[in-house]
């Protein structure tokens, strides 16, 4: 009897054992999974900040850096303030810097988000959009406000997106749809333009740049393309 209960008590002390392994292995799996998951993050939002500052870097040599050149060449030209010709392309280039630097500045960072809010800066960036592009911007529930990190990375994605629209989809109409519950915020950003091959989506800085976006903010999406008939990311945070 007592060499029965031995083996019972070892057995049972070796299950034991056994599950506390387990379970400490499986901890130690989730916590790597968890540093793995946030490296990941940290080396999308590097990605992200790098492509952003070569866009900024591109922005200013082009738009201000030429502007100011072709500038200076016309002050520093004797003949100019003799000519009137010369005046008004010094008139027209001064206001044409000024918005220039105002865009580049609003791509830093849109300070009309913490100064009206997400609803109303999209609204801001829609309007301003050419009228050859229509954009319906639809709002399922009352958007709640968020953490202003949140919000801005959501803006920059619709941002992103509605860039490669106009500079490549040659589409007629956007549709940004935003569907706001208390777990969750799905986003859906359709247009019909000419499409694209999605198994290229990895050499797109525009689209890594914005899969980059969604996954520092932990969430998931999916592309849809087919030619000629438009392009859906749907998006879930």
């Amino acid at each position: 009897m007592i060499i029965i209960l031995s083996i019972i008590i070892i057995f049972a002390f070796v299950g034991y054992r056994t599950f506390i392994q387990k379970i400490l292995k499986e901890k130690s799996l989730q916590y790597q999974l968890e540093l793995d998951h946030q490296k990941e993050v940290a080396l999308q939002f590097t990605i992200v900040q790098e492509n952003e500052r070569k866009r900024i870097a591109e922005a200013l040599h082009d738009e201000v850096g030429n502007k100011l050149n072709i500038l200076s060449l016309w002050v520093n030209n004797e003949d100019t303030w003799n000519n009137v010709n010369s005046k008004k392309i010094i008139t027209q280039q001064v206001p044409e810097l000024i918005e220039a630097t105002r865009t580049i500045s609003h791509s830093l960072y849109p300070v009309n988000l913490e100064k009206f809010g997400f609803m109303d800066t999209l609204e801001a960036l829609i309007s301003n959009v050419n009228d050859s592009l229509t954009i319906q911007l639809t709002l399922k529930y009352d958007y709640q406000p968020r953490a202003i990190s949140f919000e801005l990375q959501l803006y920059r994605i619709i941002q992103e997106f509605l860039s490669n629209v106009i500079k490549h989809a040659k589409a007629t109409s956007m549709i940004i749809y935003i569907r706001d519950t208390k777990d969750v915020v799905s986003l859906i950003l359709s247009d019909n333009g000419i499409g694209f091959d999605t198994s290229e989506l990895q050499k797109g800085m525009g689209l890594q740049n914005i899969d980059s976006r969604i996954k520092s903010i932990n969430g998931i999406c999916k592309w849809k393309s087919v030619q000629n008939k438009g392009t859906r990311l749907i998006i879930k945070i």
